[in-house]
């Protein structure tokens, strides 16, 4: 475990409850956005960072993903599936009915919409970095609230006003680990890499096909922009098994020799992660 893990602070944000799950003796170090994370481990000030990478009901993480495609020289050591509770949070004082104004990251929000449509139908909705300072801010500000984990609350003073305010109470997050090197094989293993095929008629299916003739089992395929040009795109590809067993390291040789480029993102061993809440 290392001994210090980068995370997206402040404290009592989703990531750090998963640096809790990851490493709970690691030193923690907060930065301010998921580039700023990374930067730290680049710049040696942390061992490992921990960012989130998706969400069960708002799918990938963009800033994640395309740190990772197109520029982070770091693998993804571990994944760390969290679930996500949400409440509502107010300073003292701060009644439900008085809230005009609701902050939070835009993925809490977004993950909160349908009481927030239902329950605070007129209030203006705010974007923060991240939902720990929308609670700094709110514990501070009359008729404000945060949607944010219950922790935050006891962590800045603020004061409860709904639990489990998120759309859906299978709501997970998938977070990585990311490191200079990946991890060594357990046994039970997930592998991620990203690819460009030119734009030919059966390029991708073949590479599927070579995954399924392995008898090798896609757990996740996405594309994003090659930020070449319009209209080209990479893919990006989970599956199960790691980079060095023999099977998935003879693939992913033939994919290689099929593609424009191939980067494998890293191998980890697979996290199914605590019972949901609800």
């Amino acid at each position: 475990m290392p001994a210090r893990l980068a995370f997206l602070g402040p404290r009592g944000t989703n990531t750090e409850a998963a640096a809790l799950r990851y490493a709970p003796a690691a030193t923690r170090v907060a930065g301010e956005s998921i580039t700023g994370v990374t930067d730290l481990v680049l710049r040696g000030e942390a061992d490992e960072a921990i960012v989130p990478i998706e969400n069960s009901l708002q799918g990938s993480v963009t800033e994640t993903v395309d740190l990772l495609v197109h520029s982070l020289p770091l693998r993804i050591k571990r994944e760390v599936v969290v679930p996500i509770e949400a409440a509502l949070i107010a300073g003292p004082g701060t009644a439900l009915a008085d809230v005009a104004t609701v902050y939070s990251h835009p993925q809490a929000l977004a993950q909160s919409r349908q009481y927030l449509g239902a329950t605070l139908p007129g209030a203006q909705q705010v974007a923060t970095l991240s939902t720990a300072q929308a609670v700094e801010r709110v514990v501070a500000e009359p008729g404000a609230a945060a949607i944010a984990p219950p922790r935050a609350a006891a962590i800045y003073g603020g004061v409860i006003l709904a639990q489990g305010v998120q759309d859906d109470p299978r709501n997970s997050t998938r977070f990585v680990v990311l490191a200079p090197e990946d991890a060594p094989p357990s046994g039970d293993d997930k592998t991620s890499i990203v690819f460009n095929v030119d734009d030919k008629p059966g390029a991708l299916v073949r590479i599927m096909q070579d995954f399924a003739d392995a008898g090798i089992n896609l757990t996740k395929i996405e594309s994003r922009p090659a930020r070449e040009a319009l209209g080209v795109y990479v893919f990006l590809l989970d599956c199960q098994g790691h980079r060095l067993d023999p099977v998935l390291r003879d693939v992913l040789a033939g994919i290689n020799r099929q593609c424009r480029w191939l980067k494998i993102l890293g191998s980890y061993p697979l996290d199914a992660g605590p019972e949901p809440n609800g």
